[in-house]
């Protein structure tokens, strides 16, 4: 991917047509600090995210799979949505409105169904490792999450977008590399760290294995499975993930949004294929209760995105001669998707995207009221988007 992104540089730069990327830009962003995540520089980010939320998480995933089942693994997805919306709603990003709750209520009456199951069935022992696996690869999948939607572009970099927007291209190339580079890089001294202390876990077992199978890694990488699982269940799923997060439409709903319904779908089909194949056994009418409530709770949480969106305009008057800088301190504020000049009464309008009624007035009252370049606003109420285009 890190070659991907310097040819992708290479072959833009070749176009007149485009604005060129420096290579010194490019990686500039690497050295310099995200606001976003602690104000730490984003080389740290790349390691504390790849290794927790990439490294970490798919370790205690297969762990989890090995000593409990498909279908209890599958419940760490259900949870973690659980764990972000309280996260969501404890930071007022969200609110939990009736159709979030339904949601919410839902999902935890289907994780206690495939639990129940799970324990009632014969010839199924789970241990409490296995449950601790679980708890684990949640706690993860939830970090990453979370820590994937702290990534800030910085004041150089919306210039830089806003001269040429296919510069997110190769900088998403290099931070999916570099968050991969460092996560197996800070996995080797981990490993060896749980192969050297005394005490024997799960991990310990899996680690030796590690090493004893190392020297046979050429051979374990050329089988048509392993080559499967790097590039169909890693490579592309993570990204698409970032993809999506780099390129997502302000005009829809967030990323984020779209990722909390879409998360349903791995549990759903996960458990739907591993019953198909006869890989796990499950009773069918609970299947059938469990993949009823997974797909309704798509649907709640869908309306409850859809229902609390809030479309606006906000016209802004702007003091005399503060125009300089001021479009790139609104568009680092969350919830707006684009600014406009205006000639006339006023002379900025901005697009606004917000979940609720609440979120759109702090926003205008509490951040962009505040600055100083700012002279008087209004706001419009618009019940969609739409863009357009002139042929």
């Amino acid at each position: 991917m890190f070659t991907l992104s310097l040819l992708f540089v290479v072959i833009n730069n070749k176009n007149p047509a485009n604005q060129r990327i420096e290579f010194r830009d490019l990686f500039k962003f690497i050295i310099s600090k995200n606001k976003g995540f602690f104000n730490i520089k984003y080389i740290f980010y790349f390691a504390i995210l790849g290794f927790f939320g990439i490294i970490l998480q798919l370790i205690f995933f297969f762990l989890s799979l090995k000593f409990t089942t498909i279908s209890l693994t599958m419940i760490g997805f259900q949870l973690s949505i659980i764990i972000i919306a309280f996260y969501e709603h404890g930071n007022k990003s969200e609110k939990l409105d009736l159709f979030k709750t339904l949601y919410l209520l839902v999902l935890i009456f289907s994780i206690a169904i495939i639990i129940f199951v799970k324990l009632e069935q014969t010839g199924i022992i789970i241990s409490a490792n296995g449950f601790t696996y679980i708890v684990l690869f949640t706690i993860c999948l939830t970090f990453f999450q979370i820590g994937i939607s702290k990534d800030i572009f910085s004041k150089e970099e919306i210039k830089l977008i806003n001269k040429n927007e296919d510069y997110k291209i190769p900088r998403l190339l290099i931070k999916i590399s570099f968050m991969f580079f460092m996560g197996i890089g800070l996995m080797f001294p981990f490993i060896l760290f749980i192969y050297l202390i005394p005490l024997q876990t799960d991990l310990t077992f899996e680690t030796a294995q590690f090493f004893v199978e190392l020297s046979n890694i050429n051979m374990i990488i050329i089988r048509w499975e392993i080559i499967f699982l790097i590039i169909f269940t890693t490579i592309i799923p993570y990204l698409l993930i970032f993809i999506a997060y780099a390129k997502w439409s302000p005009y829809n709903l967030t990323y984020r949004q779209w990722n909390s319904i879409l998360t349903i779908i791995e549990p759903i089909g996960s458990i739907l294929f591993g019953f198909i194949f006869n890989v796990e056994p499950f009773p069918f009418l609970f299947l059938v209760v469990v993949l009823f409530l997974l797909n309704v709770s798509i649907l709640l949480r869908y309306v409850h995105e859809s229902t609390n969106r809030v479309n606006a305009l906000i016209l802004i008057r702007r003091a005399k001669g503060t125009m300089e800088n001021l479009a790139l301190k609104l568009l680092k504020y969350d919830g707006v998707g684009s600014v406009q000049y205006l000639v006339g009464t006023y002379d900025i309008m901005l697009n606004i995207k917000a979940n609720s009624i609440r979120d759109l007035y702090y926003l205008v009252n509490k951040k962009i009221r505040g600055l100083k370049e700012i002279k008087d606003l209004e706001i419009l109420f618009i019940d969609e988007i739409k863009k357009l285009s002139i042929s």
